[in-house]
């Protein structure tokens, strides 16, 4: 891709949104297809959601594995096996690799169950149990080691076509890992744990407007303070992998880098873990974390996932990591003209989006936000009615001083509330799930954006 910087533009879509027919893969024709869609539309950026695998919520952010590709992803129709590249991909992913594959094993030989359902042997496993294991599970593993060698395989080939297409690519780290993984089955010392090995406290966010009773993650949060090393090492990992995969990176949750929510895990007969309000505000490791990026990935451009009230010293290290922050429009609305998310608020080193994935389209914001917001809208662009309110947002969005605008595909195809990819904390059967149709990506959508991102605002 080329590497001017400058106004920029791109498209939010998962790669699970491809419209992908049946006996194919995502990283086929379809993936392809969207490729030439964006630079014919010119744009500089395809940003995607989490590629790992997921489990029966189908979210992206509770993955089996922070490294591996989700074996769904795989054009089954293009699986060929190169000696020499497979032995390079081996060696590249010896961190993970490994490590995943006898994970998928167990677990599938534990009919599915998540890790904390396994038989104590397997699943706080002694060093003589692990090595008993790789050599019983030796088949399984290489199996799920070509699978994500046909993954990663392809997902470089794919890559490689949009940057020679003038496309980067935008990835997405979740800030945490999943306790149904490799990596805290087997890192379980990066991690606050009890004497059972299950986590002693879980991610979240203490009460707030959003959520009278706080949010509870089920996510084992990293010992910081006194597990820097093994923490720091888990995270060089995933950023080596992230730098080699992306042409950038957004760091979700980054607020947790200055600090993160711990909240006590409390669990009933079952084991399953209650929903609790009660926390505590812990240090994450600073101005240390990001200014190892800094050192050690020079050339990855990170976004800071920023969103949300952040303590002072949340704000700070933001600012002096001099990684761009996300504007999100929809949060721009309260009335008060200092709001941060407000157009005229919005300076050069910022990502400015329409919504993210945990939003609603535009016209759905428009059809359901309250009267208040709609008509601080409404007067804020000078409209006379809720109606042309998304192309005013969509066109604040391109509009802004933020080096790089982000807008979600369902927002440029105009769709409502049915076409939201994820509603946080609501366990339901459309989370996750919305795909557009082949036919979507006309060339009349093609022209429009890029007479708007190009001709009109210059990106």
């Amino acid at each position: 891709m080329s590497s001017s910087t400058g106004r920029r533009a791109g498209i939010l879509l998962s790669i699970s949104s491809l419209p992908v027919k049946s006996g194919s893969g995502a990283l086929g024709t379809e993936a392809y297809a969207f490729i030439d869609f964006l630079a014919d539309a010119g744009q500089s950026f395809w940003q995607i959601l989490p590629i790992g695998p997921v489990g029966k919520s189908l979210s992206p952010y509770q993955s089996r594995s922070a490294f591996a590709g989700n074996p769904a992803f795989i054009d089954r129709r293009s699986t060929r096996m190169d000696p020499g590249r497979y032995a390079r991909f081996l060696k590249e992913n010896k961190a993970w690799l490994d490590d995943y594959a006898l994970f998928e094993a167990m677990r599938s030989s534990q009919g599915g169950m998540p890790l904390y359902l396994w038989p104590d042997e397997f699943r706080n496993p002694t060093v003589k149990t692990l090595s008993e294991l790789k050599i019983y599970y030796k088949e399984q593993i290489e199996s799920v080691r070509q699978e994500q060698y046909f993954f990663f395989s392809q997902w470089n080939d794919l890559k490689r076509y949009a940057n020679l297409k003038g496309v980067g690519i935008i990835g997405d780290l979740p800030i945490y890992v999943y306790e149904d993984s490799a990596e805290f089955w087997l890192h379980r010392n990066a991690f606050d744990i009890g004497s059972d090995g299950r986590p002693r406290t879980s991610a979240g966010v203490p009460p707030d407007d959003f959520s009278k009773d706080g949010q509870l993650w089920n996510n084992p949060v990293f010992v910081w303070d006194r597990k820097k090393k093994e923490v720091f090492a888990l995270w060089r990992d995933r950023l080596t992998q992230a730098a080699r995969l992306y042409d950038g990176v957004r760091i979700d949750h980054f607020r947790a880098l200055a600090d993160y929510y711990a909240i006590p895990v409390k669990r009933d007969l079952k084991g399953n873990v209650r929903q609790t309000s009660e926390g505590e505000w812990r240090a994450g490791p600073g101005k240390s974390f990001t200014d190892m990026i800094h050192k050690e990935y020079p050339g990855l451009f990170v976004i800071a996932e920023d969103l949300g009230d952040l303590s002072e010293e949340a704000k700070t290290l933001v600012a002096e990591s001099g990684f761009p922050g996300m504007k999100v429009l929809q949060f721009a609305f309260s009335g008060n003209p200092d709001n941060p998310y407000l157009p005229h608020n919005i300076g050069e080193n910022a990502v400015c989006y329409t919504g993210t994935h945990d939003n609603d389209t535009l016209l759905g914001w428009a059809r359901s936000v309250s009267r208040k917001e709609r008509t601080c809208a409404i007067d804020y662009f000078g409209l006379s009615s809720a109606e042309d309110l998304p192309a005013a947002m969509l066109a604040a969005t391109l509009a802004s001083r933020a080096d790089t605008a982000i807008v979600p595909l369902q927002d440029w195809l105009g769709l409502g509330a049915d076409a939201r990819m994820n509603i946080p904390g609501v366990v339901n059967d459309r989370n996750w799930k919305w795909r557009y149709t082949k036919s979507a990506l006309s060339k009349q959508l093609s022209s429009r954006i890029l007479r708007n991102t190009k001709d009109l605002y210059d990106r």
